[in-house]
């Protein structure tokens, strides 16, 4: 199989439509497609180090699976490890550093980048709602946040995108009756996790990170199931992602870049109006100072300074 043919069958697994199937059965299925559609690219296109990638695509698999099975039995903290090990790296059998160098899918965002932002309101809430009320939940009020894609109940997240289409989208397209809409501007650059659907340039130019990183863009782009249920399995791997960064952050060495949040692409995406891929571009950028002693996150106020 060609490259070419291998990033049109790539396209065609995500988002990942549950169909009835349980989370687990359904992700484990996606995952064991997508080893096996990478297992017959061509010869002739094949990055250099070939069977070491599907040595290390295959560990990241099982440590997705993995992840999730532990969850599921109230494992958290064995979950988030899985994962972790992933992403940092873990001691192989050759006495090796063996991790998926995110560094190299790391997106970096310019000052001055637009944003923005939509949230339900009441009625009687449109004529009183200012920027505080635009911004992300108060630290104050943090029992109001419910469960998110990349965001856990009680921890504050900003999420953002670069059109309001992308907004809506992601929203479940709400009547624009009850919605608002603010617009951001970044005042000061930042690092974010990509996780977005690689593109065609990307693919060409890099495609060996493309291929180890994909499976992470499966696992976090899985259609919630039951959507009226509390709790969502689905969210699994982008909370724990969440919360791999927020720890990185609390502990990184001097010499690590700051990776405030994770750009993805929503699991909402479709073909149903001819918008440019990027307009399924999302941010999910959780507070970074929590126990500050303010209503909102000191830093991301610092980021985010312009509103309209």
């Amino acid at each position: 199989m060609k490259k070419e043919e291998l990033y049109k069958n790539m396209l065609k697994i995500v988002p990942v439509k549950p169909d009835g199937q349980d989370f687990r059965v359904c992700l484990r299925k996606e995952l064991a497609n997508y080893q096996k559609q990478i297992s017959h690219l061509d010869a002739a296109d094949r990055p250099n180090d070939w069977i070491n990638i599907l040595n290390r695509l295959k560990q990241l698999c099982d440590g997705i699976l993995r992840a999730v099975d532990n969850e599921y039995k109230g494992m958290r903290h064995s979950a988030y490890t899985s994962i972790k090990n992933q992403l940092d790296g873990y001691i192989s059998k050759n006495n090796e550093i063996e991790g998926l160098a995110y560094d190299q899918n790391i997106l970096h965002v310019g000052e001055k980048t637009s944003f923005f932002r939509m949230r339900k309101v009441q009625i009687e809430e449109r004529d009183k709602l200012g920027r505080d009320g635009l911004f992300h939940i108060p630290l104050n009020r943090k029992g109001l946040v419910s469960t998110q894609r990349y965001s856990a109940p009680g921890y504050p997240c900003l999420y953002l995108s670069h059109r309001v289409y992308g907004c809506w989208e992601e929203m479940g397209r709400p009547d624009f009756g009850t919605i608002m809409v603010s617009h951001f501007e970044s005042d000061l650059e930042f690092n974010v996790l990509d996780l977005r659907i690689p593109s065609k340039e990307a693919w060409e130019k890099d495609l060996k990170r493309c291929i180890l990183f994909f499976p992470l863009v499966i696992a976090t782009m899985v259609q919630v199931g039951n959507p009226k249920d509390s709790y969502k399995p689905e969210y699994t791997i982008p909370q724990i992602l969440t919360e791999w960064v927020i720890s990185r952050n609390r502990h990184k060495a001097n010499n690590m870049e700051e990776i405030i949040g994770i750009v993805y692409t929503s699991a909402q995406k479709n073909s149903d109006f001819d918008y440019p891929d990027d307009s399924w571009d999302n941010y999910a950028i959780p507070v970074l100072q929590p126990l500050a002693n303010s209503t909102f996150c000191p830093r991301l106020n610092e980021i985010f300074s312009s509103c309209v």
